[in-house]
């Protein structure tokens, strides 16, 4: 290394300086490749995986949005299922009907002569729920009746009203009236497919 030094010292100054540039290329080339050029690899690497995240926080964003679209459209339905089944519930519950219906009789101050469950009848997707009533009481007490039975949450249609002779009882005109409270409910599944037994003996029958 020492012969080398002297013989640089003793070339020209042209050979020296080519010599010097040499070295200076060869070190800036030494540099980029043992420092700049894995930086370079390293910022590159990082890049790519920067766009990658990117891609994946805006794709898990658009889930996230779309997701709490569909939580609100969810709960709306949901909302507006329980509103539904309060005035056409799935279960007749028969008995919290007629509770309702003797409490608003006698809260219209009527006299409840009878409240009678009729059958069942099944329609495509509902089944009607008839109960008969016979009351008694003022002209204006059965009109309140009713008004608040249209009021009710659960849908209960009143038809084929009925009224008696007029009587005067403790100074008050009262009337007997008779009529059909009905109500719905939706059919189950189940009640809503097609029964198998049915089915087979009307395909016999076409035979």
């Amino acid at each position: 290394m020492e012969k080398l030094i002297h013989q640089i010292l003793k070339a020209s100054w042209s050979l020296k300086i080519g010599v010097i540039a040499g070295l200076s290329a060869l070190m800036t080339l030494g540099t980029w490749y043992f420092a700049i050029h894995p930086a370079r690899n390293q910022i590159e690497r990082l890049e790519k995986e920067r766009r990658k995240l990117e891609g994946e926080y805006i794709d898990k964003q658009q889930i996230a949005d779309n997701l709490n679209e569909y939580r609100r459209e969810k709960a709306e339905l949901e909302e507006k299922l329980a509103a539904a089944l309060l005035e056409l519930p799935q279960e007749a519950a028969i008995d919290e009907l007629l509770r309702q219906l003797h409490e608003l009789g006698t809260n219209a101050a009527l006299q409840i002569a009878s409240i009678e469950p009729q059958a069942e009848a099944k329609e495509e997707f509902f089944a009607r729920i008839p109960v008969r009533m016979r009351v008694k009481g003022s002209y204006h007490e059965i009109l309140t009746f009713l008004d608040e039975v249209s009021r009710m949450k659960r849908i209960v249609n009143v038809n084929d009203i009925q009224l008696g002779k007029p009587t005067v009882q403790n100074e008050k005109v009262v009337l007997e009236s008779d009529f059909l409270a009905t109500t719905f409910r939706f059919l189950t599944p189940e009640e809503m497919a097609p029964d198998k037994s049915q089915s087979a003996q009307t395909k016999r029958g076409r035979r």
